[in-house]
């Protein structure tokens, strides 16, 4: 077979306003970024490179007390309400 390239067809980007970019940011710090109450704190082990990552996120988008800790705090507990019934569901599996 010769070599083809297929090219796909360009889908033109959606155009966002300043406006709608500040409502989704406000949105993200609401659900990601509120500092959460943790108890009985236990270490959970990630990558240099993730751990960087989270950090530059919270440096330049959290409020006052917002740590990468709280951040995964938030994804993990969001993650956790998003799949409980599927969870329980498939550990009868």
């Amino acid at each position: 077979m010769a070599d083809e390239t297929v090219e796909e067809a360009a889908v033109p980007q959606k155009r966002i306003s300043s406006k709608q970019r500040r409502l989704s940011l406000e949105e993200y710090r609401t659900t990601y970024l509120q500092v959460p109450k943790i108890i009985n704190r236990k270490p959970v082990f990630i990558s240099e490179t993730v751990r960087d990552e989270l950090d530059r996120v919270v440096r330049y988008l959290g409020g006052k007390g917002m740590s990468a800790s709280g951040l995964i705090e938030n994804l993990v507990r969001l993650h956790l309400d998003a799949y409980r019934n599927d969870i329980e569901q498939w550990r009868k599996l």
